[in-house]
């Protein structure tokens, strides 16, 4: 490994092994990190509602059947 590429993912010149763990804290923000999964959450929580909670709980009137209110009989 050159010496450019071991400055770079933050290795010094005496370790042989290349370890993971610090080279993703040296080259990881953390702000990052935090804003995908935020929006990772929000994201799901969003599929979630538009998914299950707002279609089993919308009534389509009559003649439309909904076996979420209905206990699946229709």
């Amino acid at each position: 490994m050159t010496a450019e590429r071991r400055k770079k993912l933050g290795i010094a010149d005496n370790e042989d092994e290349y370890d993971l763990e610090m080279a993703l804290d040296n080259n990881t923000d953390p702000i990052i990190t935090k804003i995908i999964a935020g929006s990772l959450i929000l994201s799901i929580m969003a599929l979630l509602i538009y998914g299950i909670v707002i279609p089993a709980t919308t009534d389509y009137g009559e003649g439309v059947c909904n076996p979420l209110l209905t206990g699946g009989r229709c």
